[in-house]
């Protein structure tokens, strides 16, 4: 087994830097992190090919789209107005303390259903743009825990 491996998702927290009182106001009960899609191949074939279709793979790499499921408290829904498409440090840390923080911005915020005997909840949507404040590329850095 890794050293590091995660066992459990619980502890983990979702942070955004121009928003935090926000995030005091919903806590996530379950939380996707970002990834990595390196897209579809490129097809080189050409004429000359004989045999097999050929292919390479892309140069460049997307960082794929978060999401979290969270209870909230109500008051916190004006905020979340001044949030949504505010491009944003976004930091991911899970229960050991490893980080992925990334410039995305939170693209929606949806309550869900109140009904009787269930705890509301709503779902957030992190859309990731690469591009810091300064409109500078800047890819995802990872940070191990202490």
């Amino acid at each position: 087994m890794l050293a590091n491996m995660l066992q459990e998702g619980h502890g983990s927290t979702l942070s955004f830097a121009s928003f935090a009182s926000l995030f005091l106001k919903i806590d996530p009960e379950s939380a996707t992190p970002p990834g990595v899609d390196g897209g579809d191949k490129i097809d080189t074939t050409t004429l000359s090919n004989t045999n097999v279709k050929t292919g390479a793979p892309p140069d460049l790499k997307e960082i794929t789209a978060g999401s979290a499921t969270c209870s909230y408290d109500p008051e916190m829904l004006t905020e979340a107005m001044s949030a949504v498409n505010v491009n944003n440090l976004i930091t991911y840390t899970f229960n050991n303390g490893d980080s992925w923080s990334f410039w995305g911005y939170l693209k929606s915020f949806t309550p869900g259903e109140n009904a009787t005997g269930e705890k509301p909840t709503a779902d957030i949507e992190i859309e990731v743009t690469n591009v810091n404040d300064s409109d500078v590329e800047t890819v995802p850095v990872f940070a191990a825990g202490s």
